[in-house]
């Protein structure tokens, strides 16, 4: 939605990853705007969104570092840490990456992200969760009035508004309104053939190897290997969370949801419904 406000400028591409993933970091910070900044063309609000800055330490270290922070504003947008939390897991299970159903992985997560940033970065379903103890972070050294609070509640019950009031906390054009304001995005698919989606991103295939050759230009590469994902997706599926697991996760999250709300100033008592 932000993307469409003519005052404000994000990369094409969400999740740059480039404070968090060491290989990136390492390229540099002219690396960085040259890769992703490169069209900027004036805009005033300049930016970009990614969900891991808030869970990795060094996130906020590293941006420190090549940002003036005094000048720097940060959105956050909560969502319900349980469907927070299946939502990945649905996200890693589409990208061919998670083999386990959703109790098990939720179950093995305190091993599994021990083993490195790629499997922190992927398994973390349930410890993305805790949002006030990510927050605190960020409060130790960033004042809060450069800081705005949503809930994605506030973006799905009243998107204008939400959007309206982000404008007014970038210090933009807080008239404009999107005619994609209805527009869905994000829904929920998984692969048709799981078999497929790994041959597709595997290096050793022969499919690849084979499309290498014909095709020797990455770009487009990247746009066939994009589209044959698409079209090895299905929004058609009967994966859900149990009762149980929703319960056992809802409980979990009592006591952060609850000092979440008191610093929020809202009621955020129906995250805890099992």
């Amino acid at each position: 939605y932000l993307r469409y406000h003519p005052e404000i400028y994000l990369p094409d591409g969400k999740e740059t990853k480039f404070f968090v993933d060491d290989k990136r970091y390492a390229k540099g910070i002219d690396y960085y705007e040259k890769t992703f900044f490169s069209n900027w063309n004036g805009e005033p609000a300049v930016g970009e969104i990614d969900p891991d800055y808030i869970y990795f330490p060094n996130a906020l270290k590293r941006i420190s570092l090549h940002i003036n922070l005094s000048s720097a504003k940060f959105i956050f947008i909560f969502r319900n840490p349980v469907d927070r939390a299946f939502s990945h897991y649905m996200m890693t299970y589409r990208r061919g990456v998670e083999p386990l159903s959703f109790e098990k992985a939720i179950t093995q997560e305190a091993a599994r992200i021990t083993k490195g940033y790629f499997s922190n970065m992927h398994f973390s379903y349930v410890k993305k969760g805790y949002y006030l103890q990510q927050t605190e972070r960020f409060l130790k050294i960033i004042d809060r009035s450069q800081m705005l609070f949503l809930l994605t509640e506030d973006l799905k019950i009243n998107p204008q508004d939400t959007l309206c009031n982000i404008f007014n906390f970038l210090n933009i054009d807080t008239n404009f309104i999107s005619s994609n304001i209805t527009k869905t995005f994000h829904k929920t698919q998984v692969p048709i053939n799981m078999n497929l989606l790994h041959r597709i991103k595997s290096n050793r295939s022969i499919e690849k190897k084979i499309i290498r050759l014909l095709i020797p230009w990455e770009k487009p590469r990247h746009r066939l290997r994009k589209k044959l994902i698409e079209l090895n997706l299905t929004k058609k599926h009967n994966i859900s969370m149990k009762a149980e697991t929703r319960k056992y996760l809802a409980d979990l999250y009592l006591e952060e949801n609850r000092r979440l709300g008191v610093f929020l100033c809202r009621d955020l008592s129906h995250w805890n419904v099992g």
